[in-house]
């Protein structure tokens, strides 16, 4: 896929998360002038951009991520601690588009290392489109299994507001 939006400025920003680690947060602008957000608990900023400019396509749509990428497929996914399922990484280079052709239409577990809500949410927000009838999200800090509804709001579906550090961000450019 092509970016999702025509992008006329980025912004990406270091936070220091409640728990005491660092995200990368990326704000793009779409030409439009719709804004979206990413994020990565990586070093990378690049995966950060390519969230936040799919949640800009999304916003600037007024529809969900997963309108834009063929439909909801379930309204939850489960969130487990333990799988055997094939593990994949959504937070790569080129997340969105190497998760969904890695996926395909195999049973998947996306993998959120640290279990922090916005890689969860983010998780849930690609679960939503694959057609594998077991998707799952995998934290390896889990306490059980529980279940992360997908949320019908425009954009990818992340309250960005649990982390008291990311109100605090000036954003270039607005």
């Amino acid at each position: 896929m092509s970016a999702p939006v025509s992008i006329a400025r980025t912004h990406v920003h270091s936070i220091r998360l409640a728990s005491g680690a660092e995200a990368l947060v990326a704000r793009v602008l779409a030409s439009s002038g719709a804004a979206g957000f990413g994020f990565n608990l990586g070093l990378e900023a690049a995966p950060a951009r390519d969230m936040a400019a799919w949640d800009a396509a999304a916003r600037e749509r007024n529809a969900p991520l997963y309108a834009l990428l063929g439909g909801k497929r379930r309204d939850s996914v489960a969130v487990t601690g333990s799988t055997a399922l094939p593990v994949l990484d959504p937070f790569g280079l080129g997340s969105l588009d190497a998760t969904l052709e890695s996926a395909g239409a195999r049973a998947v577990a996306l993998l959120a290392r640290h279990g922090h809500p916005w890689e969860i949410a983010w998780c849930a927000a690609i679960a939503a489109v694959l057609e594998g009838q077991q998707v799952r999200v995998f934290t390896p800090d889990a306490p059980g299994t529980f279940a992360r509804r997908i949320p019908p709001d425009p954009g990818i579906g992340i309250d960005w507001s649990i982390e008291p550090s990311f109100e605090t961000v000036r954003w270039l450019g607005a």
